[in-house]
């Protein structure tokens, strides 16, 4: 499949995340305090993440002002995220499309797929652990596969939020 990739939080409260690849640095991955933006960082550049709309809004990855990446939500009642690589970024049609879906129903691993075909999986390394494994195809830009992450770091924060309130 791909390199395996580990994310460890950065502190007990953190929402920062170091990435490593057996035990060397890959870059880091930040979010902000309300979900709506965040930071990547590759060994020599960094990425910003940021929100757009506000009814089931887009989130995008961008490279100063050009954005490289956008995702939304599946769906209101699915758990996942639908996104955009590559190409004209100014709408849903641009680049490839890619599926970002919860593995199985209960669990917390979520798949990535490109027109059906598995690209791997983002997992975390145990039942409560903020850890977590990142196994993605690697000819996918080690962005858009930290992108993913951030994206599946923010649904588990969501999930965990929604389970403390009820």
């Amino acid at each position: 499949m791909g390199a395996m990739w580990r994310a460890d939080p950065v502190g007990w409260l953190s929402r920062g995340y170091r990435i490593t690849n057996g035990g060397e640095l890959v870059g880091n991955v930040e979010s902000g305090a309300w979900n709506s933006r965040g930071t990547i960082e590759l060994v020599r550049r960094r990425f910003t993440v940021r929100r757009d709309g506000f009814w089931n809004p887009w989130y995008e990855l961008a490279d100063g002002r050009e954005v490289l990446a956008r995702a939304r939500s599946a769906g209101a009642f699915r758990r996942g995220f639908v996104l955009f690589h590559g190409g004209q970024q100014g709408d849903d049609k641009g680049g490839e499309e890619y599926r970002l879906e919860q593995a199985t129903f209960f669990g917390r691993a979520f798949e990535l797929t490109r027109r059906g075909e598995a690209l791997g999986r983002i997992r975390p390394l145990g039942f409560l652990a903020r850890s977590a494994e990142i196994e993605l195809d690697e000819e996918l830009a080690p962005e858009l596969r930290l992108f993913a992450f951030w994206l599946v770091a923010l649904a588990w924060r969501r999930a965990s939020a929604a389970a403390a309130a009820s």
